[in-house]
């Protein structure tokens, strides 16, 4: 009889883990069928205007220009800005995006996948009524320039290879001053010879040949910054001393259920930080002191029921996580082929 009881205990409590593990998984819903001229929607950025900012640089079908497009508070959706094309490679390629304390919208170009020889850009799109009328470089000669985050006065970019002396697993983090940068454009120089390189980081391993580092930022309520290793998902966390320099810089989750770490997003209303792992279809929670939970995950599909297809960036706007579906399948990813539709995904928090 003991024995009978004790097994009927182990599948009592197995039943309740399951679960309760399948009641914490949320399902995404479809939140926009974008156009094909939005074909690799990436960066988001929530205005004070109550817009949602999106990037698309149209990396799946470079036919399209690089755009900058506007989400209304009812979701409509607009054309906001054609991004300039760099002069060399004739090609517009935003991605992250952030506004300053100026009321400027500040976006990475990211140009490495048309020219991997440091002619990433820092572009800035200069507001006037509300409106864009014109845009403005910044920075030159980064190499796969991807987040952008303010901080103060201080913007961060993430330089997701730094390509120094041919080695693929070195990235980094990147500050400029606004003082700075409304003084002119700033020339980078290559690797880690640059002062405005912060901090940099190792993929010291990835399981899935990809070394591909430093992606997604966010900040946190204490002023701390985060960023996540695409290759291998490890995070690491940046404290500052009082004057602005940095204190530290130390990994803050290495687990082996998140092996990849593309947009991250800070929650000051739950404090945790939100993780788009690419390479498996999902959405992680990080908790404050590093434990790692997953929010929702999908199978290898096209996206057609609002699924997440390759999740690469996350926006808390009210009780909604939006989600942009980067769909550009790289070796060792869940998503196995670019196909239409192009989406934006949502998942009810409340």
């Amino acid at each position: 009889m003991k024995r009978i009881k004790f097994y009927t205990i182990i599948v009592v409590s197995f039943y309740f883990v399951v679960s309760c593990t399948s009641q914490e998984q949320k399902k995404a819903e479809l939140f926009l069928d974008l156009p094909e001229y939005c074909n690799t929607p990436d960066g988001m950025t929530l205005g004070d205007d109550g817009n949602i900012y999106l990037s698309c640089p149209n990396f799946n079908n470079p036919l399209f220009p690089g755009l900058v497009m506007k989400i209304s508070p009812q979701n409509e959706l607009s054309i906001f800005y054609a991004m300039p094309a760099h002069p060399e490679t004739k090609m517009a390629c935003p991605m992250g995006l952030d506004f300053g304390p100026d009321g400027n919208l500040y976006i990475a170009d990211n140009q490495y996948f048309y020219d991997s020889d440091h002619k990433s850009r820092l572009i800035r799109i200069v507001f006037k009524n509300g409106k864009p009328v014109k845009s403005e470089i910044l920075v030159e000669g980064m190499n796969l320039a991807n987040a952008v985050i303010w901080k103060d006065n201080d913007c961060f970019v993430s330089e997701t290879r730094l390509n120094q002396d041919g080695d693929e697993s070195t990235s980094g983090i990147y500050r400029f001053t606004l003082e700075e940068m409304n003084q002119g454009p700033v020339k980078l120089k290559p690797g880690k010879a640059d002062g405005h390189l912060i901090a940099d980081f190792k993929t010291a391993f990835t399981n899935r040949g990809d070394w591909a580092g430093a992606d997604g930022m966010t900040i946190d309520s204490e002023g701390n910054l985060y960023t996540g290793n695409f290759g291998n998902g490890v995070m690491s966390k940046i404290t500052f001393n009082e004057n602005g320099t940095v204190k530290s810089n130390k990994i803050f989750v290495q687990d082996k259920r998140m092996t990849c770490v593309d947009g991250i997003f800070y929650n000051a209303e739950k404090d945790v930080i939100y993780v788009a792992d690419s390479e498996k279809n999902a959405i992680r929670i990080v908790s404050m002191d590093g434990k790692v939970s997953t929010l929702s995950e999908n199978g290898d599909t096209n996206g057609s029921d609002g699924g997440m297809d390759q999740p690469c960036e996350i926006l808390i706007r009210g009780g909604e996580m939006i989600i942009a579906n980067f769909d550009m399948p790289f070796p060792g990813l869940k998503n196995s082929a670019f196909d239409a539709p192009y989406t934006l995904s949502v998942i009810n928090l409340k």
